[in-house]
Formats: C-alpha cells, sequence, structure tokens
C-alpha cells in the first residue's frame, strides 16, 4: 500500500509526499501484463499467445505507468476526502515544483515519490451575522403610474372599432397610396393601400395626419413615414411589391385616408376586471388599482431583494477578512486550464479572488442556517420554469405527463441541475439572512431603481472590459 506524508509550509500551504514502492505496485503490474497478453492479438501472433517478453517490450512502460498512477491517484483521494477526517483543500493537487522527473523502467522496477502542492482553506470563525441595519428599497411607481396601468389594461382588452375622425395619437390610419412624378399621378404607377400605426410614424407623417379626417390627402416621402423602418419593408409591406420587382420607385405618393380604426378602451365592469385579473379577484376599481400594486410589489421585489443581498454579501465579506493561499492558486488556474495563462489568470484574479471569499463564507453560511434544497423543490421549480415558457399558465394540451417528461429531462442536465439548486439556495440564504438585519424601508421610483441596477451593471462591465483589455 502506498504512503502519504503532509508537510506544512504554513497556515495555507503544504506538500503531500506519495510513495509508491515496489511491493506496493509489482503484483498489480504483473497481472496486468498477463491480462493484456491474454486479450491482444499481435501480428504473427495467435491472441493469447504472444510471448511475455514482447508484451513487456512494447507495453509493459505505459501499462507500468497507468498502474503506478491509479495507486498513487487512490492513495491520494483517500488521505484527502476521508469522510472521517478530511482536508479542506481550494482547487486541486499540483504537482510540486520541485518534484524530480523520472521514467518508469520496467527493467528495473524501482519505489516512485511523487509531491503535490496543495492550499488550505483559510480558518475563520463566522461574523457579521446580525447587529446591523441595512436599507431595503420599496419601489413606489405612485399613483400615477397605478392609474395608467389600469387604463393600459383597458386599451388592452378593448375594441378596435372605425371612427370618421379626427385622427389621433394611438389611432391606425387606412391609406390609399398613388405613386407620383413631377407632382401629377405616374403614368403605369403604383397604386396600393396600406395602413400605418400613428405611434410608430415619423415627425413629418404625424404633421400631416394628425386631426385629419377620412378623405384628407398629403404628398409625402413614402420611404420616410415610419420611424426606422428600410426601403425592403416599404417596398413589400407598403407598396406591396414583390421581391424580385427591381423596378425604380418615385419617393413621392399621394396619401388618402380610407379608414380610421380607434382603440376603445373596455369599459370598468364585471366583464373586465374577470378578463384582466381572473374570476372573483376584483369586483371594483380600488380593488383593481390595489391588484395592480400587488403585481408591481411582486415584479420589483425580486430586483430589491437581490440588491439587498448583493448590499449584504459585500458586508459580510468586509466582516470576514480571510488570506487565500494566492501563489498556489495563481498556478492551479493556469494548470487546470489550457485557456490560462498566467497574464490573463493576474488580470482577472481580483474577481476570481473575491468570488472564492464569497463561496468560503456561504458554505459557513448555509451550515449556520442548516439550509437545505430537497430534490422535490428542484422538480417543483423546474416545474414553474415549464410554466413559465407559456406565460406562467398551463395550457389544456400540457398536461401534467408532459410537464413531468420536460422536468425529468431538466433533471438529467447536471449543469442545469446545479445552476437550478444555486437559486434556491440563495433564494433560501438570501431570506435567512433578511432576518438576521434590522431593514430600513427607502421608498424609489422605478425610474430610480432601474438607474441604480445600470450604475451597477455598468460598473461589472468596465470591470470586465478592464480584464478583457489586460489580457489582449
Amino acid at each position: 500500500m502506498a504512503t502519504i506524508e503532509r508537510t506544512d509550509i504554513d497556515a495555507l500551504n503544504a506538500t503531500l509526499t506519495v510513495t509508491v514502492a515496489q511491493e506496493d505496485y509489482k503484483q498489480e503490474f504483473q497481472n496486468e501484463l498477463k491480462r493484456y497478453r491474454n486479450q491482444a492479438q499481435l501480428k504473427g501472433f495467435r491472441k493469447g499467445k504472444t510471448p511475455m517478453s514482447v508484451v513487456r517490450k512494447m507495453f509493459g512502460r505505459s501499462i507500468l505507468a497507468d498502474v503506478i498512477n491509479r495507486q498513487m491517484q487512490k492513495e491520494m483521494s483517500d488521505y484527502l476526502y476521508n469522510e472521517e477526517n478530511p482536508v479542506d483543500i481550494l482547487g486541486q493537487p499540483i504537482p510540486s515544483e520541485s518534484q524530480e522527473e523520472f521514467e518508469f523502467s520496467v527493467a528495473n522496477l524501482s519505489d516512485y515519490v511523487f509531491k503535490f502542492d496543495i492550499g488550505l482553506a483559510p480558518k475563520f470563525e463566522l461574523q457579521g451575522i446580525g447587529g446591523h441595519t441595512f436599507e431595503r428599497y420599496v419601489v413606489d411607481p405612485g399613483k400615477k403610474q397605478i392609474e395608467e396601468e389600469l387604463e393600459n389594461l383597458q386599451r388592452r382588452f378593448g375594441k378596435n372599432e372605425e371612427v370618421e375622425g379626427p385622427v389621433e395619437e394611438r389611432d391606425i390610419i387606412t391609406l390609399k397610396a398613388v405613386e407620383l412624378q413631377d407632382g401629377a399621378p405616374k403614368v403605369a404607377g403604383i397604386m396600393n393601400e396600406f395602413t400605418l400605426f400613428i405611434q410608430n410614424t415619423t415627425d413629418a407623417a404625424k404633421e400631416a395626419f394628425l386631426d385629419k379626417n377620412i378623405g384628407d390627402s398629403a404628398e409625402l416621402d413614402v420611404f420616410n413615414l415610419e420611424a426606422g423602418t428600410t426601403d425592403d419593408h416599404v417596398r413589400k409591406y407598403l407598396l406591396g411589391l414583390e421581391e424580385d420587382d427591381d423596378r425604380e420607385v418615385e419617393n413621392m405618393f399621394s396619401l388618402t385616408i380610407d379608414k380610421i380604426s380607434r382603440n376603445v378602451p373596455a369599459k370598468l365592469g364585471k366583464e373586465f376586471y374577470e378578463q384582466a385579473f381572473g374570476e372573483g379577484d376584483v369586483s371594483n376599481k380600488t380593488e383593481a388599482l390595489a391588484k395592480i400594486q400587488e403585481d408591481y410589489n411582486g415584479f420589483y421585489s425580486k430586483q430589491t431583494d437581490a440588491l439587498l443581498f448583493r448590499d449584504t454579501q459585500e458586508y459580510l465579506m468586509e466582516q470576514n477578512a480571510m488570506d487565500l493561499p494566492e501563489e498556489f492558486l495563481k498556478r492551479w488556474l493556469v494548470a487546470s486550464n489550457e485557456n490560462n495563462t498566467p497574464a490573463s489568470v493576474e488580470a482577472g484574479f481580483d474577481g476570481f479572488r473575491k468570488g472564492l471569499r464569497w463561496t468560503l463564507i456561504r458554505e459557513k453560511l448555509i451550515k449556520h442556517f442548516e439550509l437545505e434544497v430537497s430534490p422535490e423543490e428542484l422538480r417543483a421549480s423546474f416545474a414553474e420554469q415549464v410554466r413559465g415558457y407559456f406565460g406562467g399558465g398551463q395550457p389544456e394540451w400540457l398536461n401534467d405527463d408532459m410537464i413531468n417528461n420536460m422536468v425529468n429531462r431538466m433533471m438529467n442536465e447536471e449543469k442545469s441541475v446545479r445552476e437550478k439548486f444555486d437559486e434556491l439556495m440563495n433564494d433560501k440564504l438570501s431570506e435567512s439572512l433578511r432576518g438576521e438585519y434590522e431593514l430600513k424601508d427607502k421608498k424609489i421610483t422605478p425610474e430610480e431603481l432601474q438607474a441604480i441596477v445600470e450604475k451597477i451593471r455598468a460598473e461589472q462591465e468596465a470591470e470586465s472590459q478592464l480584464i478583457a483589455d489586460e489580457e489582449e
């Protein structure tokens, strides 16, 4: 049996010396040679009859290397991940810089000594739980925005009706278009009919059609009617030309209003309330406004909770300062990924160090609060995610068996399960931490919240760009 010896360099670094003696591997090596001889079928020899000397000469070195490496890896794994006394390491062991080079010799079996450097997780007692006040944002859209949202719902569930005019900002107008040349209808020119949403038109089109009535006309550049449009869009959808129709088209058209269609908002009443909020949930305007306020609170609370959790993370990292085996970690990052270079690792190390520190604190917090995520919770969250693909509901054709089948596929994807586990665990951790601190509510508007989120995003992007620039 191989032996292992640990030498602590300091509190964060150690060296493991693994000795695989000849008596530890000799018998297994002989067995592997015999097994390979029995399975090998080399040219000139019957299967299983290849002379052992040939097998040793051709394959002995690689077989010996495999046997010794397996012994060494098993010994190191048993030592590091022993259930009774595991070693709390960061990253994975990497060959020591003092490791001697040697060749595996079949003719001269001997003892082999491997040296590995390991980085040790810092020991610390969790600090900073409780005894602090955090500012918690509470988004208040304001009475005006709540009223506007109710009006938007009325328009959404309203009906389009044709009116005589005059044209208003939210109307849809149908235009009869006649191509012009030198101010007169072009001979054999284009004549077509199309619709325009007034809200989506250019200033020139708005000026020409707002407050006008059916039968009123204007001469306008047809390629400058809708904001942000393209010539291809105009030719196909406004002028009705086929893709292979490459005729030259004049810019100016005579445009006559033929129809005006207007959204007539739904009237407040039982039918509208059931359409907008569900059966039995709302019965009057006051309840409708309260329901919209509740929905706003639910929507914004996810963002404000995330900001609060971020502030809590920053505070806990300040309270739990720790040293890390940085030089080891930099070597390990280079050794563990062929795409990493010393320069790229150095450039991104601040972010890596911060993430690792939070991971260590997070592990202690999870143990402190005794948090768990059960398989049932994972399945339920995946099922909710599936329903979210369909607007949060469950159409009649989407039965429970179909949902379960989709969830089963998700549960079989290791990456998806890991991400979902972290998401649910962070939700539980965030909730547990909120209960430990005094929270002082601060009302802000949706616009102020958006500005805060954008500022954080810009800072993160700037940091990422700095790393990218340094890598270049």
